[in-house]
């Protein structure tokens, strides 16, 4: 008998959020990640082997940032521990062949420079030397000498020619706490982004439209900074500090920062004995899931949290500081030169160029044995070089009422305006200033805590800053907020000009301001943190483990590199250093988040793709091509043939279509997915298998080989995707077609690609042909995930697939994550012996569904998504490889970064929830993996909540189904079979409850 309530949440839950302060709504954030960074720490940067990543500063314009081969990664030192690097005894006569990650010519030739440069890499297990290079290697010459340098020690060899010799070293270096090696990317969804990192300082810039189609970000900003002065209002002492750990400017910095982050918030605890005030500084920017326009507010916010636990006043100043005006370690690349001035510093640049009314931009470098002030007449893209400084044209206004605004007028991507703005209530005050000299700004502030002379600025200058200040009685809690907001509406994509999409929002970076209401009172402050605080509580409040919940709110980030413009396109890189554009694959990969948050960006690239179909019904890869090399033209697309492209598309048609309920959607979308399903078919004729096609595993070439098992499963999917949409457009014929080559694959996978390697084990074979190996592949059945997740249910013989599942383990289990392909080559090959992201997701998003036991059956994902949140600490920068042992580098960034791969992980709620949705009929049902009691997410487009189940005596279980965000209306919804019995039809705030 079903038991039947609604309850209304709407009616409290909105006042409970309104009557909090901001102080209370900052601290009721929650975070499941820390990092504590000491003022005595020491942090040093190390070279290791990789094959491609990304450097945090780029050197070339129009270019994938990326670094090959060699990258640094940030250790900190054990001070402990003594540092040693020999190589004593020399091997002379003797070669070790293999294992070479560098190949350097030394600057004389003499093999103790091996030595040298051995040391210089962290990776570097060993080297050869030889006086005479016998061919071209690498970057060695032939008939020139030659350093090898090893990641491994391979075996000897006898060769009179070569010296060689196995290192002898310590390692006093320990992963670095979390919050350094990357932080929460913040800032508005497409508008750019800027990292504040655990020790206070600012990283990864890119709000000025830098791109790989432009120009480079800027990799660390050193005199972008906050600042604090307290003051005891009974003796009038004065404390002002840095909000750093490790500050380069004469004053004082803190002790210890606790980072934590939750995107797109940053914590940074200000942990120290010696200040008179408890402080909690936090950074956040606009996520609002279902508002897409919202989320695209340009703009970070600094709020300070002040406790004052004494029995006395104090008053607080907080301040914050951008050098918006000159970019350090950059130079920009024109050659549109008005005058060249000797200069002995880089400040009087600005001036000149506000003298010279053509002058749009500057650099300052060595120019003859002279330091040089050259303006242009334009803007040219920026890159990394050191020891050189470059500016843009741009005048900085203020009154006492209002913000201070960095306005740069023209039309290229670095034209545009800052504004750094407190938010002002009736018990506070505010100051602004500008100065070349960050000294005098900071002596100014610690002095005075603000800069009261300056009324209005108009003029130029190097650095800005504002401060706002309070009183806090004993015992009170304040909150000191102070916006940063940009607004660049130009984009160049190297020679086309784009604008952003948000310059159709926002007039100027005041309006962006006024769009939150600073110029009024802090309620919007509130509603930004409630949104936020919705959000996060869908899966805070759940019964998902702990990493699962950290991966899947910080994976969001991942946004920080997509892109929309003014024109309506949106579009993503696959990667900073791998320049591609939106390939298929790829973005399937990371689409869940989108798909969820903001489903008009997946139907726009659904539009797109479906453009580029070839006549012959292929999908593209990509966009615009292309990967580590010479941005090309944008929308220039292409790819290669390959088997989770065209597949991937029907599939995403099925899916949208479920959960989104747009049947205009589906019409637009399915000449498309028939035309689709010709290729398909057209490329599966021999063996009725997908035959030599690409994969998203591109790296161990498998389209070598007759058919694979990823592609076959992947055939698989797509021809049950087109069955389901021939059955809702009653399409019998393409039905039909499908249906008969789908029987026919099924035989052809158990004929071909199931191997049982013993009586009681077997697997499917990554591939056919080959030399007769029997290799194991660990993302074989990805098809299967993607056909679990969006209702289409097993493809194949589950008892069968569950033996892959376990062969997995036995035979390519590593201490980091499921190694990739195993069976192929020796284990010190990096190629096909490395971790790729999403294969362990994937395993336990099969279990679940195969219904092993949840903590076993999370085993796997837990393992690779903690080797980067628990060990490396860098999971805001998640790699798309990482390597295996056996080559040296086991467990460290092998191949690309900020990549998606991993994001594979947002198919493992579904799972644990058994979510089935098909909202063009009005069906919900779900299947939960967990025991009675639990609360789990429920995850829709535009659509989130949550379901719970207690128990009662009587066996059955009391079913609650809360919707948090958004409205719904069902005609089908249950729980474990226990179905509601009537329609549903909800608003955020409301729940309906029910027993079976």
């Amino acid at each position: 008998m079903l038991c039947v309530r609604l309850i209304l949440l709407t009616s409290f839950l909105i006042p409970l959020i309104n009557c909090q302060t901001i102080y209370e709504l900052l601290n009721s954030f929650r975070f499941l990640n820390e990092g504590s960074i000491s003022k005595s720490d020491i942090y040093e940067y190390q070279y290791e082997y990789v094959m491609y990543t990304e450097p945090e500063n780029v050197t070339r314009e129009r270019f994938a940032w990326v670094e090959e081969i060699a990258r640094p990664y940030l250790y900190q030192r054990d001070s402990t521990k003594p540092l040693q690097c020999d190589s004593s005894p020399l091997l002379s006569a003797t070669d070790l062949p293999g294992a070479d990650f560098l190949s350097i010519i030394p600057s004389s030739a003499d093999p103790s420079l091996c030595h040298t440069l051995c040391c210089n890499y962290m990776s570097c297990a060993a080297w050869s030397y030889a006086a005479s290079s016998p061919v071209d290697f690498n970057d060695c010459k032939k008939e020139q000498p030659c350093c090898y340098l090893k990641t491994y020690v391979p075996k000897s060899l006898d060769n009179p020619n070569i010296i060689s010799a196995i290192m002898n070293r310590t390692f006093p270096y320990n992963h670095p706490p979390t919050g350094l090696r990357s932080a929460v990317p913040l800032g508005g969804i497409t508008t750019g982004s800027i990292e504040l990192r655990g020790d206070g300082t600012f990283h990864e810039w890119t709000v000025e439209s830098q791109s790989p189609a432009s120009g480079a970000k800027y990799g660390v900003v050193g005199d972008a900074l906050l600042a604090i002065r307290l003051k005891n209002l009974q003796t009038n002492e004065t404390d002002t500090r840095l909000i750093r750990t490790h500050p380069h400017h004469d004053l004082q910095g803190i002790d210890t920062i606790r980072y934590h982050g939750s995107y797109p918030v940053s914590k940074l605890e200000l942990i120290d004995y010696t200040l008179i005030a408890n402080m909690d500084l936090y950074a956040y920017s606009i996520l609002k899931p279902g508002d897409l326009n919202r989320s695209m507010t340009p703009a970070i916010i600094f709020s300070l949290n002040i406790h004052n636990p004494n029995d006395y006043p104090i008053s607080i100043d907080f301040m914050y500081n951008a050098p918006l005006s000159v970019q350090i370690d950059q130079i920009r690349l024109s050659k549109n030169i008005l005058q060249q001035i000797a200069s002995d510093t880089y400040i009087q640049c600005i001036s000149l160029c506000d003298q010279n009314s053509l002058c749009a931009s500057w650099n300052w470098q060595n120019m003859n044995n002279q330091s040089t002030c050259i303006l242009y007449s334009d803007i040219g893209n920026n890159v990394h070089l050191n020891g050189h400084v470059s500016g843009i044209r741009g005048q900085w206004t203020y009154d006492k009422s209002g913000p201070l605004v960095l306005d740069r007028p023209g039309h290229m991507p670095s034209n545009g305006q800052y504004v750094l703005w407190p938010f002002l209530s009736s018990d506070q005050t505010i100051t602004a200033t500008v100065d070349n000299n960050i000294n005098n700004i900071l002596s100014n502030f610690s002095a005075y805590g603000g800069w009261y002379q300056q009324t209005e600025i108009k003029g130029t200058g190097a650095n800005g800053a504002v401060s706002i200040s309070t009183i806090l009685q004993p015992g009170e809690k304040k909150t000191l907020s102070i916006l940063f907001a940009w607004y660049f509406p130009h984009h160049n994509w190297l020679d086309l000009p784009l604008d952003n999409y948000y310059s159709l929002l926002f007039n100027n970076v005041t309006t962006v301001g006024q769009s939150i209401g600073i110029d009024k009172d802090d309620n919007q402050l509130k509603l930004i943190l409630k949104d936020i605080l919705t959000l996060h509580n869908v899966y805070f409040n759940s019964s998902l483990p702990n990493y699962l919940v950290d991966s899947l709110i910080n994976s969001a980030s991942h946004m920080r590199s997509a892109m929309y413009f003014s024109n309506g396109d949106w579009r993503q890189w696959e990667a900073y250093d791998c320049n591609d554009v939106d390939s298929v694959h790829n973005d399937h990969q990371r689409h869940l988040p989108y798909i969820l948050y903001f489903p008009e960006t997946e139907k726009n690239k659904m539009y797109t793709w479906a453009k580029y179909q070839q006549a012959d019904g292929m999908i593209q890869e990509t966009f615009t091509v292309g990967c580590m090399g010479d941005t090309v033209p944008y929308d220039q697309h292409g790819g290669r043939n390959m088997g989770d492209v065209t597949t991937i598309f029907i599939l995403e048609t099925l899916e949208l279509y479920r959960w989104t309920n747009d049947f205009n959607f589906l019409k637009d979308m399915y000449s498309h997915v028939v035309a689709g399903i010709q290729w398909q078919l057209s490329v599966s004729t021999e063996f009725g298998l997908p035959e030599h096609l690409e994969c998203t595993y591109d790296i161990p070439n498998m389209s070598q080989y007759p058919t694979t098992t990823f592609n076959s499963f992947m055939h698989l999917a797509a021809l049950r995707a087109c069955m389901e949409l021939a059955l809702i457009m009653n399409d019998t014929n393409t039905y039909n077609q499908c249906y008969e080559p789908f029987i026919r694959a099924n035989k052809q996978i158990d004929q071909l690609l199931w191997y049982k390697d013993t009586t009681d084990t077997g697997y499917f074979l990554a591939y056919t042909g080959g030399a007769g190996e029997k290799a194991i592949f660990t993302d074989a059945l990805y098809g299967q995930v993607l056909a679990f997740t969006y209702g289409l249910g097993p493809l194949y013989n589950i008892s069968i697939m569950k033996k892959h599942l376990e062969s997995e383990v036995r035979l390519a289990d590593t201490p980091y994550g499921l190694r990739m392909l195993t069976g192929r080559e020796p284990l010190t090959n990096p190629q096909d012996n490395s971790i790729w992201m999403g294969a362990s997701q994937d395993w336990s998003v099969l279990n679940l569904w195969f219904n092993m036991d949840p903590d076993s059956a999370l085993i796997q994902s837990e393992k690779g998504l903690n080797l980067v949140r628990q060990t490396l600490n860098d999971q805001w920068n998640v790699h798309g490889l990482y390597a295996a042992d056996g080559y040296g580098i086991g467990g460290k960034p092998w191949v690309t970064s900020h990549y998606g791969f991993h994001m594979v992980l947002w198919h493992l709620p579904f799972a644990l929830s058994g979510q089935y949705t098909d909202l063009a009929k009005g069906i919900l049902l779900f299947s939960p993996k967990l025991r009675s009691p639990f609360i789990l997410p429920v995850l829709i487009p535009n659509i989130f909540g949550t379901i719970s189940s207690t128990p009662l005596l009587n066996g059955q279980s009391t079913y609650t189904f809360t919707l948090t965000i958004g409205k719904l209306s069902l005609n089908t919804l249950a729980i474990n079979n226990a179905k509601y019995p009537s329609t549903v039809n909800l608003i955020a705030g409301q729940s309906i409850q029910w027993s079976g």
